[in-house]
């Protein structure tokens, strides 16, 4: 029996139908946080739909989906495509899901039997950290680099730690160990995702060939001051925690401004102040830092100069400051004979393209850490991501798709 048809427009049609899952239901935007009621939800949600379309659908204990099509040797390993489904808060509709729905339409191009190899797409838990702090929860489950006392550590705005938030939703937390994946159960693993920057479209490329993600070293901060009122406390008297923190802020802004030609980056994207009032000197601010780049050096330079402004301004404002070590990743050079594949399919499809790193961390990281892995970027409009206004066109779309489905299909038939 033909499986049902899953076209260029079905595409459109579920990113919209996936744009409902969202806690701002009605705004532009998605809000889709890892394990939230809309995450879990948009999850059984694709797991219908996946089964309803003839793949063989199946779900770890941390949630993680997959979705099988067979080929005439299941004995062998597979070939792997997909990304996430989680969103920062009032994200955009194409971070990660373009790569699920993407990958879903490369696999139903196909019927079973008709490539050497089985095609498996990957709906990953958790890659965001805008929750707790921390990325790619599923993937690192699945490639075996969880780490549980950390993770036990770290909690949501709500104080429930990821180990929680999973047992809220019926997950066995205890038999976690067994989402990790076998060594051969892929012989190749691609992930489509959008660029999140502005390179290929300023250059006028489709598509850009990743042969490497930048990794994320993240620290949480915690400055303890006094609070008092606004009023009545002189300035000499005051141990202000948000100047503290502000003046941390504007350290690792110009480190990271001082390694623009290695392409590292620092970000404080979350603040907590207590106790957050007009007339209150702030007694308590929470921060986290994120720093990103390709080059070590570069990056333990921008890490340097932090420890070192803790110092100096905990002892310049008379105030206490907490550092520490939330997430700390290497960066990660992906598969060049998979990167050659791509390349040799657009030029055969036309597809113009650069080979490019990414600069935003991604599943694929872990995945390349036991599988040949490569990504495959469609334009980002204006390199807007992390937002409402991320947009990508539908014929960017249509064409990054097919170099997937060609790409999987080449990787699937090879010895």
């Amino acid at each position: 029996m033909m499986r049902p048809c899953f076209n260029a427009k079905d595409i459109g049609y579920l990113l919209e139908e996936l744009r409902s899952f969202s806690t701002t239901t009605g705004e532009k935007g998605v809000t889709r946080l890892a394990f939230s009621d809309a995450d879990e939800a948009a999850h059984h949600f694709l797991a219908k739909k996946m089964a309803s379309l003839g793949l063989n659908v199946s779900r770890d204990a941390a949630g993680n989906l997959f979705a099988r099509l067979p080929g005439r040797d299941s004995a062998l390993p597979a070939v792997g495509t997909g990304s996430h489904i989680d969103t920062v808060p009032s994200g955009g509709l194409y971070d990660g899901t373009l790569g699920v729905v993407g990958g879903l339409y490369a696999l139903l191009q196909y019927q079973p039997g008709e490539l050497r190899r089985d095609l498996e797409l990957v709906v990953f838990r958790g890659e965001e950290s805008s929750r707790f702090g921390f990325s790619c929860i599923g993937s690192k489950l699945l490639t075996g680099r969880s780490d549980v006392k950390k993770w036990q550590e770290i909690t949501d705005d709500s104080g429930l730690n990821v180990f929680q938030a999973m047992a809220q939703r019926g997950y066995q937390t205890s038999r976690l160990a067994s989402c990790a994946l076998s060594e051969q159960r892929y012989s190749a693993f691609v992930e489509l995702h959008i660029e999140q920057g502005r390179v290929l479209e300023h250059e006028g490329q489709a598509i850009g060939i990743v042969h490497g993600i930048a990794a994320p070293t993240r620290f949480r901060v915690t400055v303890t001051g006094c609070a008092d009122h606004s009023g009545a406390t002189p300035m000499y008297q005051r141990h202000d925690a948000l100047v503290a923190s502000a003046m941390i802020i504007n350290d690792i802004h110009h480190a990271a401004c001082k390694e623009i030609i290695y392409g590292t980056v620092g970000t404080v994207g979350k603040l907590d102040v207590t106790p957050n009032a007009m007339n209150v000197i702030p007694g308590l601010v929470k921060f986290y830092v994120d720093i990103r780049g390709i080059d070590p050096a570069s990056i333990q330079r921008v890490i340097e100069r932090l420890k070192d402004s803790v110092g100096k301004t905990a002892k310049e404002n008379d105030v206490e400051i907490a550092l520490e070590l939330v997430a700390a990743e290497s960066p990660v050079p992906l598969d060049e004979s998979i990167c050659a594949v791509i390349e040799n399919i657009a030029n055969e499809q036309g597809v113009s393209y650069r080979r490019m790193l990414s600069g935003a961390g991604h599943d694929a990281m872990y995945m390349a850490t036991q599988y040949p892995t490569a990504m495959i970027f469609a334009p980002s409009k204006n390199g807007i991501s992390h937002h409402p206004d991320e947009y990508t066109s539908p014929d960017e779309i249509i064409t990054a798709v097919k170099v997937l489905q060609q790409t999987l299909a080449h990787l699937a038939d090879a010895a």
